[in-house]
């Protein structure tokens, strides 16, 4: 046997059946072809300009559920269709007991100052006459 038939794989397939002629040589065959990978898609917002919009500035948002509509103003949804009825009255009490409850506080706050200033003034009507 002559070394060109021992070392050349395309000799020993060469006489192999046709059908065997894949299976000879599995070492020189493509086991593992990458796939082509696909192109990406541009995202659609490229060359938008962003959202400038604040939050907090929210529009009129509206819900319609049968034949009642409801909007939401202030963190709670209200029926559009009873304007100054009991979800505003609601609402108005909300703000109401905030604006006591910060009444009160600044109600305390101007008593202890002045119970701070009474004290200090007792201290240096003590130190005077000395």
């Amino acid at each position: 046997m002559p070394l060109a038939d021992f070392c050349c794989p395309l000799s020993i397939c060469g006489r192999l059946p046709p059908f065997k002629q894949s299976l000879a040589m599995p070492l020189f065959n493509k086991k593992f072809e990458s796939k082509p990978i696909p192109v990406r898609q541009g995202r659609c917002n490229i060359g938008h300009p962003l959202a400038t919009e604040e939050l907090d500035d929210f529009r009129q948002i509206s819900l319609t559920l049968g034949n009642k509509e409801l909007r939401f103003a202030d963190g709670i949804w209200m029926h559009s269709s009873r304007k100054g009825d009991v979800d505003d009255m609601l609402r108005l009490n909300k703000k109401f007991r905030a604006l006591e409850e910060e009444n009160n506080m600044c109600n305390l706050k101007i008593e202890v100052m002045l119970d701070l200033l009474a004290e200090h003034a007792t201290e240096l009507g003590e130190l005077k006459p000395k």
